[in-house]
């Protein structure tokens, strides 16, 4: 269960991001044609730049204007020619073309950053390719995230990974934050799921805090992708339940267990009810009427499994 909220996770938040391509099968090396538009985000305050290498190869990404080395945003606005240029650490991309209606479309020219590649190789993570190269330069890859993983002993990076976790804008404050709390996932693949969903050291240490015994990557990753929360392991036992595993929680939290349907079930006479009967209960929709019902068709003193029994039975 925990590498299929990975997978899903990661690859969702990587394109709600914007940062990598919408569609890779067109490949990027030094001879292709990279198309741009750039225009006013819709705040008016962050410029929108649109860079396309192919009809099903996009990415679109916001930026202060200030990034944009050598841009005229009067020319911008009031139609002219235009050139700007993207410096990172991993490439410099040089853009080129014509404004009008405050909008800009030309090309534009990548060029790897040689130093960044050689100190990749070095790193042991190996010499990225153009693609690669671009790749990195567009998710703003630094070498202070290489450190930062480093130091915090997690594994050696891959290109592709570095790319990921460079799109998702983990950096060294973010692994720090982990750190701090007591939380190192074990492998990169959990940690760009941590940064897809929003784990952050606050939360990981309430889940901690609110569930009983050591909680592993794959249950945060779990807990946060169900949207479970400490809050709600507290509201739950302010209903009755406590002792919850990370296990229990996913379930209850799944099929929408909450604290009003436990105290429903509890002033019909099934109070204390422990998490895998609440859980077969709600899967087949047993309610407080269910239990009237089942009496009333006399079946006395049902049990929550005869109450299980008596719903799918109704249902069919």
């Amino acid at each position: 269960m925990n590498r299929a909220f990975v997978i899903i996770a990661s690859c969702a938040a990587l394109l709600a991001t914007g940062a990598i391509a919408e569609n890779r099968h067109d490949s990027v090396s030094a001879s292709t044609r990279i198309n741009f538009t750039l225009q006013l985000g819709a705040g008016g305050t962050r410029l929108e730049l649109k860079l396309s290498t192919g009809d099903r190869s996009n990415m679109t990404n916001s930026f202060s204007p200030e990034a944009l080395e050598g841009l005229d945003r009067g020319a911008l606005q009031n139609s002219g020619h235009v050139r700007f240029a993207l410096s990172r650490e991993p490439g410099r991309l040089d853009c080129e073309g014509e404004a009008a209606r405050q909008v800009a479309r030309g090309d534009c020219s990548f060029a790897p950053d040689q130093d960044f590649a050689r100190y990749l190789a070095e790193r042991g993570i190996g010499k990225p390719s153009f693609e690669q190269s671009y790749a990195l330069a567009m998710t703003g890859a630094k070498r202070e995230l290489v450190e930062a993983l480093a130091e915090a002993n997690y594994p050696k990076p891959t290109v592709d990974q570095l790319i990921a976790l460079s799109a998702l804008q983990v950096d060294r404050a973010y692994v720090a934050d982990l750190s701090q709390h007591g939380f190192r996932p074990d492998d990169l693949d959990d940690l760009t799921a941590f940064a897809a969903l929003h784990i952050d050291g606050a939360f990981a240490g309430g889940m901690q805090r609110a569930l009983p015994g050591k909680l592993k990557a794959s249950d945060l990753i779990a807990l946060k992708a169900i949207g479970a929360s400490p809050d709600y392991v507290a509201e739950m036992g302010r209903a009755g339940l406590h002792g919850l595993s990370g296990d229990d929680l996913v379930q209850l939290k799944a099929l929408d267990v909450s604290p009003a349907y436990i105290r429903d079930l509890a002033a019909v006479g099934y109070a204390n009810l422990p998490a895998d009967k609440l859980v077969a209960m709600k899967a087949v929709g047993v309610t407080a009427e269910d239990v009237r019902l089942a009496k009333k068709a006399g079946i006395d003193n049902p049990s929550a499994d005869d109450l299980v029994e008596f719903r799918a039975l109704r249902r069919r």
